[in-house]
């Protein structure tokens, strides 16, 4: 009874497993079988069959076909392998390897690839739509030949872009200029503040002609190793070479251009000898070659005359901040997807609130204003958003707010009215736009501003008001708290104090235009003609302050009330209570 009940317990495993069997055929693998005469090497069967015996048949299979060592073998072997596993025959006993069909032909699938690999160059290369074709990259540089940007990405600077008009031709049919004894540019320079599109222009211009570039820092051709920076300048222009037509864009190429100098130290001799072979590059570009340099400084006095003279990269282009235009142009680029609260907020006051502001501070403004909308729950930007962000671009911010008494607070409001009022008043000088109260101005707690006029060219009359304004503040204290005045004064008397310098010394607006020496004698006439100075912006100054008295008052109220007054709002204001303050005059 024992045995019949075992029996009947292993009944139904016996009855899957002949199911199994019937249904499911096991797939028979192929024996492959290693011959006496090594496919490859002794060597190589010999160290493989020790990993062998160690380690488990069907994974030591994968190991042995993708190893590395004599790649080039492994494609002419695969077949003879193939063939001994289908033979069956073998001269090596106690070494078999198990190979399914499918895996066979996985791996044949790799090693065609890897050999078809093999087959090509280094680099890729291609047709390039019908010009000569090159390696894509090199050890240190890469050729872009796809462009997502060209002159309709730049807002404005019209007159730039029909500067490089030629510069496109001479990229876009670079023989067309070969048939006629003349020069064509081998590069230029794009000089100019920062953020103001310099690197774009070039990836621009690259898009317009429609060929490779190379962009690469000045930066780079830096190493601490002896001949590094001339090797990469030749590497950059045999890539360049292969790639034509091609544009070199040098970032920051005051860093590989700088002016040589002979102090004999190692990094100015490799930095000079970098410099030399890159001359030599540009000496070696023939008319019409496809090649066209760019460089992008802001500091162009600090390149070597050398680089710049003519027949080298002698054409120079200067963008500098946005005028109107452009900076109206710039303002719908940046717009594009921002939602408006009104409809009007791209008006003329905004395109001159941005008067002295670069392409890139512009777009930051606008970028800023979206992101503190979000930030309050908004979905569109308005005119407070703009506000807010051009004050801490101005001003600065500060998570803490200043820590001032009511009393200090009074003081405060006086003194930017002060400023405030001259500044309305002035004839010659850039017109006050408005007066604010800033508790988190990390520097200021209050601050005037007054347009910019994008000028460095300024009037006697003008900087005289200048100075006029500067102590008014001062002024304005005394006026209303008499003697119980603040420091805060201090830097508009050092503003003023060097103004008044400058206007004698440098500018010749004393009584004599130019002092020959500096002698004891002239130290002391320069003295006394900046304390004259000084002294009548003081006292017209004064002048207009005392009968303002009530303005004032009135104004610093309001300044405290709602932390900002515009110019619009204290000129209604003087117009309806106080016209005898516009009527005061100077002389």
């Amino acid at each position: 009874m024992k045995y019949l009940f075992n029996i009947l317990c292993l009944l139904p495993f016996v009855s899957s497993f002949l199911y199994v069997k019937t249904f499911y055929p096991r797939r028979q693998p192929l024996q492959l079988y290693m011959r006496k005469k090594y496919p490859l090497s002794k060597y190589h069967h010999e160290r493989y069959i020790k990993r062998l015996n160690s380690r488990n048949v069907t994974e030591q299979t994968d190991e042995i076909l993708n190893q590395q060592d004599n790649e080039n073998d492994y494609h002419d072997s695969l077949a003879e392998l193939y063939n001994m596993a289908n033979q069956g025959n073998s001269s090596i006993r106690g070494v078999r390897i198990i190979i399914n069909q499918g895996m066979f032909e996985e791996l044949a699938t790799q090693l065609n690839n890897m050999s078809n690999e093999d087959d090509e160059p280094e680099f890729n290369r291609g047709s390039n739509n019908g010009k000569k074709s090159g390696k894509k990259r090199s050890e240190n540089f890469e050729v872009i030949n796809k462009h997502d940007i060209n002159f309709n990405n730049i807002g404005g600077y019209d007159n730039i872009k029909r500067e490089l008009q030629q510069c496109i031709d001479i990229l876009s049919n670079y023989t067309k200029y070969a048939g006629f004894n003349v020069r064509t540019p081998k590069g230029l320079i794009f000089e100019g503040p920062p953020g103001n599109g310099k690197t774009m222009f070039a990836k621009a211009l690259a898009g317009e002609a429609k060929t490779n570039f190379i962009a690469v820092s000045g930066a780079e051709f830096q190493e601490k190793y002896v001949g590094v920076g001339s090797s990469r300048i030749r590497e950059l222009f045999k890539l360049a070479k292969e790639n034509i037509p091609c544009i070199v864009f040098i970032d920051e190429i005051d860093a590989l251009g700088r002016k040589r100098s002979s102090d004999g130290e190692t990094s100015t001799s490799e930095r000079d000898s970098t410099l030399n072979e890159l001359l030599v590059a540009l000496d070696g570009f023939k008319n019409s070659t496809g090649i066209f340099l760019i460089g992008a400084t802001n500091r162009a006095d600090l390149l070597d005359p050398a680089l710049v003279r003519p027949g080298r990269v002698d054409k120079r282009i200067f963008i500098g901040n946005p005028d109107s235009k452009t900076r109206r142009a710039i303002l719908n680029i940046h717009l594009q997807g921002k939602p408006l609260e009104h409809h009007n907020i791209l008006n003329d006051e905004l395109v001159e609130q941005t008067n002295g502001l670069s392409g890139a501070e512009i777009e930051n403004l606008l970028n800023e204003a979206m992101l503190n909308a979000l930030r309050l729950n908004r979905v569109s930007i308005s005119s407070k958003d703009i506000d807010e962000v051009m004050n801490k671009m101005m001003v600065g911010w500060q998570p803490n707010e200043h820590q001032f008494t009511n009393d200090i607070i009074d003081h405060i409001a006086v003194h930017e009215l002060g400023h405030a009022i001259v500044g309305l008043l002035s004839k010659h000088h850039a017109k006050m736009t408005k007066v604010m109260i800033n508790l988190s101005a990390p520097k200021s707690p209050a601050y005037t501003i007054f347009e910019n006029t994008g000028t460095n060219i300024l009037t006697r009359e003008a900087l005289f008001e200048h100075l006029m304004i500067l102590l008014a503040g001062r002024i304005a204290e005394e006026v209303i708290y008499d003697v119980s005045v603040t420091t805060g004064a201090i830097n508009d008397f050092e503003e003023a104090l060097k103004l008044a310098q400058r206007m004698v010394i440098y500018y010749g607006m004393g009584e004599k235009v130019i002092y020959p020496s500096n002698s004891e004698k002239y130290k002391e006439i320069i003295d006394n003609e900046v304390a004259a100075l000084i002294n009548d912006a003081y006292e017209y100054a004064e002048f207009i302050l005392h009968n303002s008295k009530d303005l004032i008052h009135e104004g610093a109220e309001i300044l405290k009330r709602d932390k900002v007054v515009t110019a619009d709002f204290l000129i209604e204001l003087m117009n309806r209570k106080y016209q005898n303050v516009l009527s005061l005059k100077y002389k």
